[in-house]
């Protein structure tokens, strides 16, 4: 499915870190978490007898010290280790706003660094690619990486190949068990259940959901999965954002009433539409918040030590439950194909670029290690990089993943035009903050996608 935004909640800059200021920062991959991911690997094509050459690599995975982050640059000084004629400069920038800006910037200047993190949707990867600054990647040469099909199809422009993607998405509630049983409340199935455990969590002073309200990508991806347990179908959206069919629907109605149920209810708390992904996350994992509406790519958290043990050792996961008089079930999930890399058509070392890129790609090097070190769930296979030691987190979130009766595929934000999209965004926070109604809601996204189904023909 389509890629969305890999949002993590770091923020700030890390200007060009050069080999040797990377190797007195981070640890090597022997002794983090990219040990099993590289141990194995071979010394690539190149070698020391060759020309030095220096890659550039931009990313939005700011903190290298914990999860993806971290084995981007265990890789990345691996492959410097075994290649010491190449130096790869890593610059990073959080969060995905002011990312993508700076890669609008780098565009406009024919600067694009050798390798950016990038997105397999329509919003990102058609500007770059009708304006020539991504390079094409000859998909016929990636088949011993094992990547899902519909990872490379997200990105994938007119039968031709953009990037290599990263990770497999999908969206749950997060939620403290201790938390739950001291309050004597079971996880929710169902809207009511839910609207439950808010009431009984907000008498004891706790934040029922920890919610990221100030970038409204996360909002689109809870307005798909609201509009889904209406409908029943994952078509509604699908079609109005194809020219087919409409946002201007009873079903679009309903499910942002619900959204206002929620909101109105206090399961999100008082100041959520000002509180940003970091925020957000750091509320649920100093136990002040009950659950955290998020993708799987957090599942990381069971192991970060900056939060206190009591609450990384509770931590399990629920899909988003069914609502009152919907036809969808908490067994459909809202599911696509995350962020990934893209080589600049301008680089003087592309072919180095992308071979940097299949390597970092081998199943024992990405796959492995981002599986194995409990990060997330990769786009390629790795069944075989199982061990019968996954965390309960793992466990519970790979229950939800394989035991799904349908998944959403492309979520509609990633299918809007830059233009339409700040309108869609702008609405679901006017929604949200009860500044327009879910009729006027319905019939502003319904233009909005309209127009980017035009734009896109």
């Amino acid at each position: 499915m389509y890629g969305f935004v890999r949002h993590l909640p770091r923020a700030g800059l890390a200007v060009c870190a050069a080999a040797s200021l990377l190797a007195g920062c981070m640890s090597g991959p022997s002794g983090g978490e990219a040990g099993n991911a590289v141990k194995a690997a071979d010394r690539t094509e190149t070698g020391a007898a060759e020309d030095a050459y220096t890659l550039t690599f931009f990313t939005n995975n700011s903190d290298r010290t914990v999860g993806q982050g971290k084995m981007e640059q265990d890789l990345i000084d691996a492959y410097m280790r075994d290649n010491p004629n190449v130096t790869i400069e890593v610059e990073t920038l959080s969060p995905d706003p002011q990312y993508q800006d700076k890669i609008k910037v780098y565009n406009a200047s024919n600067k694009l660094p050798d390798i950016i993190g990038s997105w397999g949707n329509r919003s990102f990867l058609k500007p770059l690619v009708e304006s020539g600054a991504l390079a094409e990647i000859d998909r016929g040469e990636l088949g011993d990486l094992q990547f899902e099909a519909a990872a490379l199809d997200s990105y994938s422009i007119d039968g031709k190949l953009y990037g290599f993607p990263r990770n497999s998405d999908f969206w749950v509630l997060y939620y403290n068990k201790r938390i739950f049983a001291e309050n004597g409340l079971t996880p929710p199935a169902t809207e009511a259940e839910l609207m439950n455990v808010v009431s009984v969590l907000k008498t004891k002073g706790i934040v029922p959901i920890a919610m990221d309200g100030r970038e409204a990508w996360t909002s689109g991806i809870w307005f798909d999965t609201m509009l889904q347990r209406v409908t029943g179908t994952w078509d509604t959206a699908a079609q109005a954002m194809d020219g087919t069919g409409s946002f201007d629907r009873i079903g679009t109605v309903e499910a942002a009433k619900a959204m206002r149920r929620w909101v109105e209810a206090g399961a999100f708390g008082d100041e959520f539409l000002n509180q940003d992904y970091g925020a957000a996350r750091n509320l649920f994992g100093q136990g002040k918040a009950a659950m955290f509406m998020m993708g799987e790519w957090e599942m990381g958290m069971a192991a970060d030590r900056s939060f206190p043990a009591d609450v990384r050792e509770h931590i399990g996961a629920i899909p988003l439950p069914a609502l009152t008089g919907g036809k969808g079930s908490a067994n459909d999930l809202t599911a696509w194909f995350g962020g990934g890399y893209s080589v600049s058509a301008l680089s003087p070392r592309k072919a180095e670029s992308i071979r940097f890129l299949k390597w970092m790609f081998k199943p024992d090097n990405w796959a492995r290690g981002v599986w194995q070190n409990g990060i997330t769930f990769p786009a390629q296979r790795y069944e075989d990089f199982m061990t019968g030691s996954e965390s309960a987190l793992q466990r519970e979130l790979k229950t939800i993943y394989d035991g799904a009766s349908s998944y959403s595929g492309s979520v509609s934000q990633d299918k809007f035009t830059p233009e339409t999209q700040k309108t869609y965004y702008d609405a679901l926070q006017k929604l949200e903050g009860g500044s327009i109604n879910p009729e006027t809601y319905a019939s502003v996204i319904a233009g909005a996608a309209s127009k980017s189904a035009a734009e896109s023909r």
